[in-house]
C-alpha cells in the first residue's frame, strides 16, 4: 500500500508500493513542500508508478516540484530519475558533481550495479538518461531556498559512496541523512558500508553531521526518528564496533561468510534479524554481507 506520512509541517516521507518483496517500508522518498517544492531520492525505476501516486495522495503537483535532488546515485535511490523526469517540466536535478556524467550515461553505473546486484537490479529497473541541461551540482554549503518553506543546506558527505550529500533544515533541525547515518530497519541502525569503503572518510562525514545537534533524523532507508545527534554518535561507535570485529576476525583467518555470526556475538542491535520475515531476512543478508566485504577491504587497508 503506498504510503505518505508527515514529518513536519513541510515534510512528509513518502512509500511508494515498490513491486519486490521486502521492499516497502525500506526505500523512501521525501517531499519538502515550498513556493517551489522538492522531491528527494525518488527510488528505482520501478518505483516511479507509486511515487506519482504517493505525490498526489500527498497533495503535490508535478509542475510544483522545482528539485530532484540526489543524496547518492546507486540505484536504489536515484535509478530512475531518468524514467520520471519527463513527469516533472519545471525539475532540475540537484546531485554530486561527481554525479554529473552517471546521471547524464548511466551505461556504467547500470552495468555495475547489474554485475554486484544481479537480479536484483533488474527487478529496480533500468537506469535511464538524464538530458544534461536537467542536471545542476550541489556544492558544499549551499542554500537550497523553497520560498516559503524550509531552506535546505547541503553537506558533502562521503563515505557510503563518494557521490554522497545529506541535507539539514536548521529551523526544524531535520536532517535527511541518506545513507550517511547507516540502514534503520525497525529502528535499529545498522551499518551501510559497500565496497569501497573508507573508515576515515565515513567517521568524518558522521562528525559533520554531528556538530550539526539534529533533533530528527530522516533516513533513506527508512523513516525518521527523534534524538538525531544521539543516533549518529550511536552510529559512528557501531562502524569502530565492526571495524574492529572485522579486522580481528580477517587476521585469524575466518572466511566473510562466517563474519556476520561471529559479528552478532559483538552487536546485539542486530538480534533484530531475529524479527524478520524470510523475504526481509533475505534482503538483510545480501546487504550485510556487501557491508561486511567493504568493511573487510578497509580493515585489510589499515
Amino acid at each position: 500500500m503506498i504510503e505518505v506520512v508527515d514529518i513536519a509541517p513541510n515534510l512528509k516521507l513518502l512509500d511508494p508500493h515498490i513491486p519486490i518483496p521486502a521492499y516497502n517500508r525500506f526505500i523512501g522518498s521525501y517531499l519538502v513542500f515550498g513556493d517551489r517544492s522538492a522531491l528527494i531520492d525518488p527510488g528505482p525505476a520501478a518505483a516511479r508508478s507509486g511515487l506519482l501516486s504517493a505525490l498526489v495522495k500527498a497533495g503535490a503537483k508535478a509542475e510544483d516540484i522545482h528539485y530532484i535532488i540526489l543524496t547518492h546515485i546507486h540505484v536504489d535511490h536515484a535509478g530512475g530519475t531518468g524514467a520520471i523526469i519527463p513527469d516533472f517540466p519545471n525539475a532540475m536535478v540537484l546531485a554530486h558533481r561527481r554525479a554529473r556524467p552517471h546521471l547524464a550515461d548511466p551505461s556504467k553505473l547500470w552495468n555495475a550495479s547489474l554485475k554486484i546486484l544481479g537480479d536484483l537490479a533488474m527487478k529496480y529497473g533500468p537506469m535511464e538518461p538524464v538530458p544534461e541541461n536537467r542536471i545542476a551540482e550541489a556544492a558544499d554549503g549551499m542554500r537550497i531556498d523553497l520560498g516559503g518553506g524550509p531552506v535546505l543546506k547541503v553537506y558533502l558527505t562521503p563515505g557510503h559512496a563518494v557521490h554522497h550529500l545529506s541535507l539539514f533544515d536548521d529551523s526544524t533541525r531535520i536532517l535527511i541523512a541518506g545513507e550517511a547515518a547507516g540502514v534503520c530497519v525497525n529502528g535499529v541502525i545498522r551499518p551501510a558500508t559497500p565496497p569501497p569503503f573508507k573508515l576515515e572518510e565515513t567517521v568524518a562525514s558522521i562528525d559533520r553531521l554531528i556538530e550539526l545537534k539534529p533533533k530528527r533524523i530522516c533516513y533513506g532507508h527508512f523513516g525518521c526518528y527523534d534524538s538525531g545527534l544521539e543516533r549518529l554518535k550511536h552510529y559512528k561507535e557501531k562502524l569502530f564496533l565492526w571495524h574492529g570485529v572485522i579486522k580481528s576476525e580477517i587476521e585469524k583467518g575466518t572466511g566473510l561468510e562466517a563474519i556476520l555470526t561471529v559479528l552478532k556475538a559483538h552487536d546485539k542491535d542486530l538480534d533484530y534479524l531475529d524479527s524478520l520475515n524470510k523475504d526481509e531476512y533475505a534482503r538483510e543478508l545480501v546487504l550485510l554481507n556487501n557491508s561486511i566485504l567493504g568493511m573487510a577491504g578497509a580493515a585489510g587497508r589499515s
